[in-house]
């Protein structure tokens, strides 16, 4: 194994520096049918740390060779049902081959349900880890708020959410965890988990916190959640996987930040993949064209984030999937591109893909047609179910593809050797 990479995920601005002899890793991160927006707080993450080499795959791209120039595979939160079912078999198999041959699997909340063991279709397809989920019923209990969100059919049986928001969270003292006892993290419905022998417990839920919120009467809440694993460790081949209950990607908990990133250098694979040459070459876009690109982008999503913000006065939410997505997720997929395009500018040079450039136009032009109408349907009270699922669709086109073309741009700005 490697040891544990002194990285800081405090400086926003500049990349840090990763210890001499060690390597950047090769990031996918998923956006496919089921994410959230969560995976965009892996984006933030690895920005802050410097890690630019990152591809955003779908579900599409796993059941091909998209993991076949990646390193580590980061699945954020979402419908865990819904990935599993567009990952299928050919998915399966493709994780497996993954993992085993050396690559590490992070999986944050859905990223985290998605390898435990179940007999559920789909689900079935990913018996990675033997742990089990420590927040499933039968019987229901009263929930005391939050209704919409505090539980999940499975089966038969329930998934329910004790909790929401920090919880206190106890490491066991081993690396890559060694440096920090305690610390807080957000959850958002992931698993207190119940691990098997072969799984490594880095974390439990120690404690609750003066933000955490309770679904259910406090003294069920702690039955459920306390003493249970927050953070597992599997290996599985060469490879590994971590599963996050908490989200400890999320932004505003650096603490939390430092450990996931120490913990994937960690289990970094010794051996880097071999990549390939590119099917398409890359185009460099510089000085009026460069300006006038991203001042086009730049309007349409002023004009996005106008809407947004007005849609956000409005009592409306939508249930899509196994997901509630209230109107503030909106800015959660705008305000990452609203930040980097000013970012961007600095450099007053872009590298893209061919077509790529139409592509962003297209997609932006369509994001801001989609906010309008579903905040018109809403005033007029019209039903926005439709409209909403697909203006998240194209939010979610949006964001990729420009922090495709970030990520692209920032790693030939700031070049990472590898091995």
């Amino acid at each position: 194994m490697l040891a544990s990479c002194a990285v800081s995920v405090m400086n926003n601005n500049e990349p840090c520096k990763v210890r001499e002899g060690r390597r950047y890793p090769r990031i996918g991160i998923y956006t496919g049918k089921g994410a959230s927006h969560s995976w965009l707080w892996f984006v933030e993450v690895f920005d802050r740390i410097g890690f630019f080499d990152i591809a955003f795959l779908t579900e599409t791209h796993i059941r091909g060779q998209g993991l076949d120039r990646c390193d580590v595979l980061a699945m954020s939160g979402g419908d865990t049902f819904a990935i599993a079912k567009a990952l299928g078999p050919e998915g399966a198999d493709s994780l497996t081959r993954f993992i085993t041959h050396g690559g590490l699997y992070i999986g944050s909340c859905a990223g985290a349900y998605l390898p435990l063991h179940s007999s559920k279709e789909h689900l079935n397809l990913f018996n990675f880890v033997p742990a089990k989920i420590a927040n499933l019923t039968r019987t229901l209990p009263e929930p005391q708020r939050l209704r919409e969100k505090f539980c999940t059919a499975y089966g038969c049986s329930f998934i329910f959410h004790p909790v929401r928001e920090a919880v206190r969270v106890g490491t066991n003292g081993f690396p890559p965890f060694k440096q920090a006892p305690s610390l807080n993290a957000p959850l958002y419905g992931g698993p207190p988990m119940i691990a098997g022998d072969s799984a490594q417990v880095l974390a439990v839920y120690s404690g609750f916190t003066e933000k955490t919120v309770f679904l259910v009467d406090e003294q069920l809440a702690a039955d459920t959640v306390l003493g249970k694993a927050a953070v597992i460790r599997q290996k599985m081949g060469r490879g590994h996987l971590h599963l996050y209950g908490p989200h400890f990607e999320h932004p505003r908990f650096t603490m939390a930040n430092q450990l996931l990133a120490d913990a994937m250098l960690w289990d970094l694979r010794r051996d880097p993949v071999q990549v390939g040459d590119n099917t398409s070459d890359p185009v460099l876009l510089s000085g009026e064209d460069c300006r006038n690109l991203l001042r086009d982008i730049k309007r349409e999503m002023s004009n996005s984030r106008v809407v947004a913000v007005g849609l956000e006065t409005l009592p409306v939410q939508w249930k899509i999937g196994n997901k509630v997505y209230e109107t503030a997720k909106i800015r959660e997929f705008i305000e990452p591109v609203w930040q980097r395009i000013r970012r961007i500018e600095k450099l007053n040079q872009l590298i893209l893909l061919p077509g790529q450039a139409s592509r962003l136009l297209q997609a932006a032009s369509k994001t801001t047609r989609l906010l309008r109408k579903v905040k018109g349907d809403t005033n007029r009270g019209v039903d926005t179910l439709p409209a909403a699922r697909n203006m998240f669709e194209a939010l979610n086109l949006l964001s990729t593809l420009f922090l495709d073309i970030y990520f692209r741009t920032r790693l030939n700005s700031f070049p990472q050797t590898h091995p």
